[in-house]
């Protein structure tokens, strides 16, 4: 069976820090002999590669140095910060577009499986017409929201589109529940879980608290900067912050104001054995996320799928597909969004509690292990791929 991908953003060379787990997910349905290729968007002229022996076919939309769209920052972002980049979606499109269509004439697939379906459903509506293909279509969250904020009156298009679909997957159920308004069919919730290496082993007692991800509104570190402001003559620990992202100069002017230079370290974005060894290290990760202004929320959260499999007991915000990962009490601890006190309050209780941390710590492995097992991840997701076959 041969597999098309669909999706926003690939990564660029290996050990890049794009989407590491669909670069999982693709590895390991190849395992089992599913023949799986990446269309993506190219970034400042990067052409046709294959990396990990997985080819990726990348569409030029624009000039060499203007094709940023996609990659170091959402489009989301990107189109938020500068209403300008609408101007680069609209040539993406059509690049997109024509690039897939000549793709699929040439060559002949099974599925073409669209991550991120909006706008890429459009993709996948044209390649099923011109390669009479299958489509299956998965939603993270985050497309949706910002679609029906900004482009409302477009939402029956959508609709229409997105029913084209032989198939639809969500990640969470939160995800899942905020689609039944636009499909007909039932909706599979499939997530994805983290590219971990099997050698971690055991909690550490390091004094060490760790956030990873985008430095963008919408993961709430400024509220952790805050809480650890509130803690610094509790607590021996330190934060570190592993990422980048538009909101790295102000979140550092936050520290400086708050006289937390000696505890708050900004890593940028690290390789992948850096970043797993602070992982391992650390003593518990937190994820404060919130919804930002364009009504956004984490779709699943997987840096806490990441930690948890490193035996790392979580602090994350009660909201979007978080809850279907964190069980409050039992492989971590939830609280409000934004809500500095709880998140203060929840920081001091894992620090001075070696104990809880431990025992946190294994059943976030254990749950891990049974709710975001690889294995069961891909056979879901092949018995869809046979069960919708024509």
């Amino acid at each position: 069976m041969r597999v098309l991908f669909v999706t926003t953003a690939y990564q660029r060379f290996k050990g890049d820090v794009i989407t590491p787990w669909l670069t999982e997910l693709i590895l390991r349905l190849r395992d089992q002999k599913i023949d799986v290729e990446v269309f993506t968007s190219s970034y400042k002229g990067l052409r046709d590669q294959i990396l990990d022996r997985v080819k990726v076919h990348r569409f030029r939309y624009f000039f060499k140095n203007l094709e940023k769209l996609t990659h170091e920052e959402t489009v989301v972002d990107r189109v938020s910060r500068n209403p300008l980049n609408l101007l680069l979606i609209f040539f993406y499109m059509i690049a997109g577009t024509w690039a897939i269509v000549q793709l699929v004439k040439r060559e002949k697939y099974d599925i073409v499986h669209v991550h991120w379906p909006f706008p890429h459903i459009i993709f996948g509506v044209f390649a099923r017409i011109a390669g009479k293909t299958r489509l299956f279509s998965t939603f993270y969250g985050r497309e949706i929201r910002w679609f029906t904020k900004k482009f409302k009156w477009l939402t029956k298009c959508l609709s229409i589109l997105l029913n084209k679909s032989d198939m639809i997957t969500a990640i969470s159920t939160h995800t899942r529940t905020e689609l039944r308004r636009y499909i007909k069919s039932e909706i599979e919730v499939i997530p994805f879980s983290a590219a971990v290496p099997e050698r971690v082993s055991n909690i550490s007692d390091e004094n060490e608290i760790l956030f990873v991800g985008r430095l963008v509104e919408r993961k709430g570190i400024k509220y952790l900067i805050q809480a650890m402001a509130e803690l610094r003559n509790e607590i021996p620990h330190k934060l570190v912050i592993i990422g980048d992202g538009a909101e790295r100069p102000e979140l550092e002017n936050l520290v400086d104001r708050l006289d937390l230079r000696s505890r708050v370290y900004f890593t940028g974005w690290i390789s992948a054995d850096e970043k797993l060894r602070h992982y391992e290290k650390c003593g518990f990760f937190v994820l404060p996320a919130v919804y930002d202004k364009q009504g956004d929320i984490e779709g699943l959260g997987v840096v806490l799928i990441e930690a948890m499999s490193c035996y790392k007991p979580v602090i994350a915000s009660k909201a979007g597909g978080i809850t279907d990962v964190v069980e409050d009490g039992v492989n971590g601890i939830l609280v409000p969004p934004g809500d500095v006190p709880a998140l203060t309050k929840a920081i001091r209780r894992l620090a001075i509690d070696k104990k809880l941390r431990e025992e946190m710590g294994k059943r976030a492995k254990k749950s891990i292990d049974e709710r975001f097992n690889w294995d069961k991840i891909v056979n879901k997701l092949i018995s869809l791929y046979v069960t919708k076959e024509k």
